[in-house]
């Protein structure tokens, strides 16, 4: 093992040690260097894909957020238009049917197509109160109490 002809003749694995301490060919910097560009291009296109596959989830979890919301407003729009036409149809019903009856020829007709075609009652809301008087007393006693002694932990107040 002497020289420049050293690696001929040797066994693989003393061959590969002298090879370790020379310094590469040019041709081997180049091949070297070409394959750390493309594992460097292969990593940046992989990269890419799954930033554009990423990207495409989050837009369509958007979209399929977006048309959810679009649903829900459309069906409480359709919601709406219903109770309106229920309204409405009522009050009409209503006034003809209190019209049927102010044109009865007698009272007791009147009376009697009155009992016959009840009227319905318009929609209002509901005017009862669902909390007990002692509630409200201390809602009012703590929205009323502007040095907040009532809700305020200090003790000085008292």
């Amino acid at each position: 093992s002497s020289g420049i002809n050293a690696e001929y003749g040797l066994h693989p694995v003393e061959k590969s040690k002298y090879q370790f301490y020379e310094k590469p060919t040019k041709d081997m910097i180049l091949a070297k260097g070409a394959a750390l560009k493309r594992v460097r291009n292969e990593v940046r296109r992989k990269n890419a894909e799954e930033d554009d596959i990423r990207r495409r989830q989050v837009e369509k979890q958007q979209l399929e957020k977006h048309n959810e919301l679009i649903g829900q407003l459309k069906a409480a729009e359709a919601r709406n238009r219903i109770r309106l036409l229920r309204i409405r149809y009522n009050n009409i019903r209503n006034s003809e049917v209190e019209q049927m009856v102010a044109y009865q020829p007698t009272s007791i007709r009147a009376v009697r197509l009155q009992a016959l075609v009840p009227q319905k009652e318009p929609y209002t809301l509901p005017t009862h109160d669902s909390m007990l008087k002692n509630d409200r007393q201390r809602i009012e006693e703590l929205i009323d109490d502007d040095e907040m002694c009532t809700t305020k932990r200090d003790l000085t107040c008292i």
